[in-house]
């Protein structure tokens, strides 16, 4: 076992003095150097929040690869990540998509590990996941798995990164793997317009380049075979320099040091300079540009564009962070409540991709257009360069960067602590451009307010460069774009229209922010934690109120769900799509308010529950809770209807409806499983129809409805008192008095399909790919079966997926899991595919269900303990913040199940699984074709003269 550099050198230095008393100068040659770099990171104190009670350490081991340790004792599972310093802008001209390929036969066995997919059931079997993404520059690999375990998944993991097999046997398998992959985002408008602002870019540039890969991409080369150059591509730059690693995990920080070296420090070293993107995205060739492009989905949207270099090496300064916060304000007079105001916007906001192309990228603000923003596109820009010009003469204010500095300061103190896995990725992608000792502040850090950087972005963003992207249905556009289904049209924006824009921009009159009145370093005093549990501490007539503090995070934050409780909004059609459009307006009458919650680290999220009822949310530092859950409520008393909210509520309401069937196949049978077993059962055709003829005259009828008798539900979880709470509820009935009692409450009501039935769907979308979903229930509620379907699934899943997706290859989604409605326990099996018809597809899922049992009878009883108790312990896993453990029962509070013992019960029923339970219950439900199920269908155009599966008789 080898140890650490820094116990080696520690061990070499006592045999140096103990040699120099027998030897002279010749032994303390032997003594190897560390560089001052690697010192440096070996000696780093990663600054971390006073709120975190992890450990941390960095190391740079002997290849030369740094790593990140994070210890935590409370850990059940561990996490690891590691990422290699290229992408897709290293993917060869000749095998576009070549990084991508790569990554996926990465997981198809090593000289050690070689089973396919083994990897992936190893974790799933302990109860974890594993994972890999490939990025522009990067290629990150991820696993979480339980923390005994953690010591075998590093053997298994590393040797991705010493000895792959590459077997040719799946090159096939994998590239027809990627194809599916590409062909589920083909017709997606985000992968589309990435596309096209890829095409219309510098041509010299990588980012120029196709980087999924397909079936046409990933081939062999006249003078490059596709597998000899994935090899060469590897071999050149899978080198352990270039490399970061995190580790988190239970284990201590000399254990998991050791465990870094034992696995990973034998990566070869091939001293690669990794690559970097010199070459600009944008030259003065692409820029100010007019970009048009006709979506798949219905939505209008304006993009402008500001081209800027990369400044990542100013993170300290946080200068774009400063431009973006004045940019994005929704407080009276700026940019987005005046678009909004004047009806020619319903949403906008800014952001910063400042490395998009590598070397530069841009600053877009990005406006959602109303149907008049959409006839008067000019305005809208014009009054976006108003509004810049009016940053760049009166927005340098260190007042501004002081109020940012104290708020991210405040949240740095209070900060939370991720899961393990995206601890693992973020420190792992942080990596490549943050100092060690920063890694945790970096986000946090405001150093000082510096003038010069300031302005030195808001000088790049000049008007007279602009590409200004026009998104909408109507757009005229004829240019095909490569490997997508689309098209767009590229123009030059002519000097004439930039007199035109300065004109219009003249009749703006623009106001900066004031500073935040919601921002407060006073922390509020930390209450006693009395109820662990929610406790009822109000019920009577129009209101019900629960208090829950926290065990583990006693700290000033806090969570409070309140619903308005109306049974009005699920009595048919009509009313489903009036509590919609409510919501909406009562959305856009408060977009100021939330966005200056959010800008002081308060949330604030409005929309309507399950029964169709309003729900407020609002969370993060407590002490100005009460103040915005009155106001929140009086807005909602005095609401204002005006025609033109009415008008664009109605108009994205309608929009969201018909782009629903735009969406991937796999999330459209998922909603459809949704909509089906639940009492409501409306179709979107049907709410449409209904929309047609609503007025605002009905939303304003249906509003007075909801006030006449309201039930007011209230769930407050943390830093609150029983007093407060009762305070709180008492303002809110003298705000929405009602008369209802909470027995009376109108919660979700779930139906699922009767013995011997099933429920079907036939559809055909206007997608490439099929989907099918099979579906399977139990006749009542039962917390054993649904024990016995999770651990079911941790063995069939991946079974599931390794024989349809690795080896058959029927698609890229190929997923199965438990599915309970209201307790009912339930199981599905679901197929994208952009291959195979839905007939072949149902007889594939059925010979693996005939053909699995035989497989679950042969799994190891001693395996489904190990199961079992990893399982387990995830469930009682310590939450890792205060917001994971505030949502331990509010689910159980909507479904109004007051005795919160779900956890408990779920718990129960799990230590009590046995493998003849598994068989018994796969074969009462998965091979009894006569039991109530599922079979929904969706047929894409690539199959369009396939049949469905036939209907059952």
């Amino acid at each position: 076992m080898k140890i650490s550099k820094l116990h080696w050198l520690s061990a070499l230095a006592l045999s140096g003095a103990l040699l120099t008393a027998c030897q002279h100068e010749p032994a303390k040659k032997a003594v190897p150097t560390v560089s001052p770099a690697a010192a440096a990171i070996n000696n780093a104190v990663i600054q971390k929040s006073p709120n975190d009670d992890r450990t941390y350490a960095a190391v740079v081991l002997a290849n030369n690869l740094q790593v990140v340790l994070v210890s935590d004792p409370g850990l059940v599972n561990s996490a690891a990540s590691l990422a290699v310093g290229v992408g897709s802008a290293q993917d060869p001209q000749e095998h576009q998509g070549l990084a991508h390929y790569l990554e996926h036969m990465l997981f198809l066995g090593t000289k050690k590990f070689p089973e396919p997919d083994g990897f992936m059931k190893f974790t799933q079997a302990n109860g974890g996941m594993t994972n890999a993404f490939t990025a522009f520059d990067k290629t990150n690999f991820l696993f979480q798995v339980n923390s005994n375990k953690f010591d075998e998944a590093l053997d298994r993991f590393s040797d991705y990164f010493k000895s792959p097999t590459f077997d040719p046997h799946y090159s096939d398998k994998e590239r027809a793997a990627v194809n599916n992959e590409w062909s589920m985002q083909k017709q997606q408008d985000g992968w589309i317009m990435n596309r096209v602002d890829a095409i219309t870019g510098n041509p010299q540039s990588p980012r120029a380049k196709f980087n999924i890969g397909n079936l046409e991409t990933l081939v062999d080369a006249p003078n490059s075979k596709l597998n000899e150059a994935m090899k060469n591509f590897y071999q050149q730059y899978y080198s352990s320099n270039i490399m970061r690693l995190t580790l988190v995990g239970k284990q201590s920080i000399p254990e998991l040091k050791m465990l870094a070296e034992k696995y990973f420090a034998d990566i070869p070293n091939k001293n690669v300079v990794r690559p970097e993107v010199t070459i600009p995205g944008l030259t003065d060739a692409e820029k100010s540009k007019n970009i048009y492009y006709k979506p798949n989905k219905d939505f209008k949207a304006l993009y402008v564009d500001f081209p800027v270099k990369s400044n990542k090496d100013q993170w300290r300064l946080k200068p774009n962070e400063y431009v973006r916060n004045l940019l994005t304000t929704e407080e009276a007079g700026t940019l987005c409540e005046q678009l909004r105001k004047k009806g020619l916007a319903v949403n906008t906001t800014a952001y910063f991709a400042s490395e998009a192309y590598g070397a530069d990228g841009y600053m877009r603000v990005q406006v959602e257009l109303s149907d008049l923003g959409l006839k008067h596109q000019d305005e809208v820009i014009a009054a976006i360069f108003s509004y810049i010009d009016l940053v760049k003469r009166e927005g340098l204010n260190e007042n501004y960067f002081r109020e940012l500095q104290a708020m991210r300061s405040k949240d740095f103190l209070n900060a939370g602590k991720p899961n393990p896995l995206q601890q693992a990725v973020q420190l792992t992608t942080l990596q490549f451009d943050i100092p060690v000792e920063n890694l945790l502040n970096a986000g946090f850090v405001y150093e000082r307010y510096d003038e010069k950087a300031i302005k030195d972005v808001l000088d790049q963003l000049d008007t007279q460069k602009v590409r200004i992207w026009h998104v909408s249905q109507q757009e005229k556009v004829s240019k095909p774009i490569s490997y997508f289904d689309g098209n767009y049209d590229i123009q030059n924006i002519p000097p004439e229209k930039y007199a035109q824009l300065a004109v219009l921009a003249k009749k703006y009159t623009f106001n900066l922010p004031p500073l935040n009145n919601l921002f407060t370093d006073k922390p509020a005093p930390i209450v006693e934690s009395k109820y662990l549990r929610p406790h009822e501490v109000v019920s009577s007539a129009g209101i019900e109120a629960f208090l829950q503090h926290a065990e583990f995070y006693r700290e000033d934050k806090g969570q409070i769900s309140l619903e308005i409780n109306s049974g009005l909004g699920i009595k048919n059609a009509k009313n489903v799509v009036l509590a919609s459009l409510l919501s909406e307006i009562y959305k856009k009458q408060n977009t100021s308010l939330m966005d200056r919650a959010h800008n002081a680290s308060l949330g604030i999220f409005l929309s309507t529950g399950g029964p169709g009822s309003q729900s407020i949310y609002v969370s993060g530092y407590t002490t100005k809770h009460s103040v915005l859950i009155e106001e929140l409520l009086k807005n909602f008393a005095k609401l204002e209807f005006v025609q033109s909210e009415f008008d664009e509520a109605l108009v994205s309401y309608k929009q969201g409806l018909a782009n629903k069937d735009k969406d991937h196949v796999y999330r459209q049978l998922f909603g459809h499983l949704g909509r089906l077993t639940n009492k409501v059962q409306w179709r979107d055709s049907e709410y449409l129809a209904a929309a047609e003829k609503i007025t605002l005259k009905d939303v304003i009828a249906y509003y007075n409805g909801v006030k006449r008798d309201p039930l007011i539900r209230i769930l407050a979880v943390g830093n609150y008192s029983e007093e407060a709470v009762k305070q709180m509820a008492a303002s809110a009935t003298k705000i929405l008095p009602g008369k209802r009692l909470p027995k009376d409450r109108i919660i979700s009501q779930y139906t699922t399909p009767s013995s011997g039935k099933v429920i079907e769907l036939k559809e055909s979308v206007n997608l490439a790919d099929n989907g099918l979903m099979l579906g399977w229930f139990r006749d009542k509620k039962s917390d054993d079966e649904q024990a016995q379907l999770v651990i079911l699934n941790a063995f069939l899943d991946k079974a599931f997926f390794a024989q349809l997706r690795t080896q058959d290859q029927l698609g890229y989604v190929v997923q199965s899991m438990p599915y309970a409605v209201d307790e009912v326990p339930g199981y599905v099996m679901m197929v994208q595919s952009s291959n195979t018809d839905l007939v072949k597809i149902k007889a594939r899922i059925d010979k693996f269900r005939q053909d699995y049992l035989a497989e679950l009878k042969a799994i190891d009883p001693a395996a489904i303990e190990a199961t079992k108790k990893a399982t387990i312990e995830n469930i009682m896993q310590k939450p890792t913040d205060f917001y994971k453990e505030a949502g331990l029962y509010v689910g159980e509070f909507w479904h109004a199940k007051y005795a919160f013992d779900a956890r408990d019960r779920h718990l129960t029923a799990l230590k009590m699984v046995t493998k003849e339970d598994l068989i018994k219950i796969y074969e009462d439900m998965l091979m009894n074709d006569k039991s109530s199920g599922i079979l929904l269908q969706t047929r894409g155009t690539n199959f369009k003269d396939s049949p469905f599966v036939a209907t059952t008789p």
